[in-house]
């Protein structure tokens, strides 16, 4: 059986930050839980000159990458949180309800 996703939408406050600091800032703390697999847990877009992106996880793990999200205050030395713009089942209505600018 095929596993249910969910799509968490999210922007980027305070320093502009790369791809790969966004990617490691959310599976570093993702990868010593049992719960979460983070083969599961993927960035599927970002805009690096908006700030947004879209993650795929786990419907039972949206929960908690949405509480990792949350907690960010720093990522790779820069003062930059997280904003969870919210959850869809597909990526085409989080991109119609969260980001119509991608």
């Amino acid at each position: 059986m095929r596993p249910k996703r969910r799509y968490v939408a999210f922007e980027v406050l305070g320093a502009k930050l790369s791809r790969s600091e966004v990617t490691r800032a959310i599976l570093n703390p993702l990868r010593g839980s049992d719960f979460v697999h983070a083969d599961i847990v993927r960035l599927i877009l970002y805009n690096t000159g908006s700030g947004r992106g879209l993650l795929r996880c786990g419907h039972k793990q949206a929960g908690q990458v949405k509480a990792v999200m949350a907690n960010l205050k720093q990522v790779g030395g820069k003062k930059a949180s997280l904003n969870v713009l919210g959850v869809s089942g597909t990526i085409r209505a989080a991109k119609r309800k969260f980001l119509p600018a991608l």
